[in-house]
Formats: structure tokens, sequence, C-alpha cells
């Protein structure tokens, strides 16, 4: 029987809205699931206040060899995202998302 992975936890300021989460504790590494868990709708969460959108794949979809891709967008220009960041650590996705959804970080992009 495969193991029920829980939604992975996020601190995030006010002002973001969740619009897709199927991001949940789970290392590319040791899922027995693989193909449920990474697929590149993972995670949107958008700013409606200043235009911004922080959405989370995995690339290439459902393969063991592809890694996390996290994009910060503004003003739906998806062709120059403001920034990006990839890794196959969980955590390293959660602490730049945290961090990039704080208000001091993308305050210079307003």
């Amino acid at each position: 029987m495969n193991k029920q992975y829980e939604l992975q936890p996020l601190r995030l300021q006010g002002g973001w809205t969740v619009e897709c989460n199927n991001f949940y504790e789970c290392e590319p590494d040791s899922c027995n699931d693989f193909g449920k868990y990474f697929v590149e709708d993972l995670l949107q969460l958008t700013n409606s206040n200043y235009n911004l959108i922080l959405d989370l794949g995995w690339y290439p979809d459902s393969d063991q060899n592809g890694t996390f891709k996290l994009l910060l967008i503004k003003d739906y220009n998806w062709e120059k995202p403001i920034e990006s960041f990839e890794s196959r650590n969980t955590k390293a996705i959660v602490d730049k998302i945290e961090y990039w959804t704080n208000f001091g970080f993308y305050q210079k992009y307003l």
C-alpha cells in the first residue's frame, strides 16, 4: 500500500491566495508514488494587490530525473519571470517560497 502524504506546510504573509495546491511533503528521491506527487501543476499563489503570481511545478512532468521549477511572475508576463529557482530539494523550495512571498523581498518589484 502506498503512503499518503500530507500537503506541504507553508508560512505565508497576508495578501496571497492559494489558487492550486498539489505540493506535498514528499522528497523526490524517496517518494513511493512519484507520478502522483511530481507533476507540472504543484502550487500557484497569487497576490492580486500587486499582480504577482508564484508558480511551482515539476519538470519534466512525472520524470524522476526532473526538478522543481519555481517562478515569480509580474503582470502575467510568463515569458520574463522576475525570479526563477530550480532545485530537487523540497526544503530549499519551501524556503524560497516563504522568502519570495515576504513583502520585504518582493517590494522591490512594485
